[in-house]
């Protein structure tokens, strides 16, 4: 009878701990509040439920930013500790890392979780803004590694993360927005290079190989002037055997031209 009784106790014991991610938001609900969290008081730990696959891990992740008082007179430009984020398995509960959120902004960091695939290998990767402005912001990346069913960082998030492209002779270009097209397995940079000129908002596009980003389309501004949109030339070039070969020319409105 005891020993009927004490199997029982273990499965009740089992089924409370199975599942801890239950009843968890799978990403922050639409307009959660400002990017900056003194406008809204310090924000408490949020939790969210991520299955990096159909079948696959499913982990809770939990992001807790660090006392707003300690980043409100940071006068470092460079970043600091500003909060962290725990993975934990679904399963039973089991933290498993603990990654640190670097910043110099008291962001909400919880409100710009967002799940991708980024490195277009069929897991989930995630992500959180690290940097904001009025017009751009930079995100923290994490993959999402099925060998050591971890999530960590390389080059490619280093370069994403970094939020600076190259453009004409070596300049860099701040994106207002990085996307994932997951069909052709290409990311965009979304540059102020065109939109904030008037000549007409472009992107530059790449691949991802060996976790480096590599450039197959680019869109550079090579003359702009006083009367715009009508007085840009926009220089489109395309990566052909290796090398990248200017294609086309965009003048103004007018639709791009062939470049034989």
């Amino acid at each position: 009878m005891w020993q009927q009784l004490s199997v029982l106790a273990l499965c009740g014991m089992s089924a409370l701990r199975a599942d801890v991610c239950e009843g968890l938001p799978t990403g922050p609900s639409t307009g959660s509040g400002s990017p900056f969290y003194e406008d809204l008081g310090e924000p408490p730990p949020v939790s969210f439920r991520l299955s990096v696959k159909d079948g696959g891990p499913t982990f809770r992740i939990t992001i807790r930013p660090v006392s707003f008082d300690s980043l409100r007179h940071n006068r470092d430009p460079n970043v600091v500790h500003a909060g962290d984020i725990e993975v934990a398995r679904c399963q039973d509960g089991k933290r498993l890392q603990l990654l640190p959120i670097m910043a110099w902004q008291p962001l909400n960091f919880g409100a710009t979780f967002h799940a991708d695939d980024i490195n277009f290998d069929g897991y989930l990767d995630f992500s959180v803004r690290s940097e904001y402005a009025a017009s751009w912001e930079s995100k923290s990346y994490w993959v999402y590694d099925p060998g050591s069913e971890l999530f960590v960082e390389n080059e490619l998030t280093r370069e994403l993360g970094e939020n600076c492209f190259a453009a004409a002779h070596g300049d860099c270009w701040q994106t207002y927005a990085i996307t994932f097209d997951s069909k052709k397995q290409e990311i965009s940079t979304h540059h102020f290079g065109l939109g904030n000129t008037g000549c007409g908002a472009g992107a530059d596009r790449y691949r991802v190989k060996n976790n480096r980003l590599i450039l197959i389309h680019k869109e550079e501004i090579t003359q702009s002037g006083p009367y715009l949109p009508r007085d840009c030339i926009v220089t489109i070039s395309e990566l052909i055997g290796g090398t990248m070969r200017v294609t086309g020319v965009r003048r103004g409105d007018a639709p791009e031209q062939s470049v034989k």
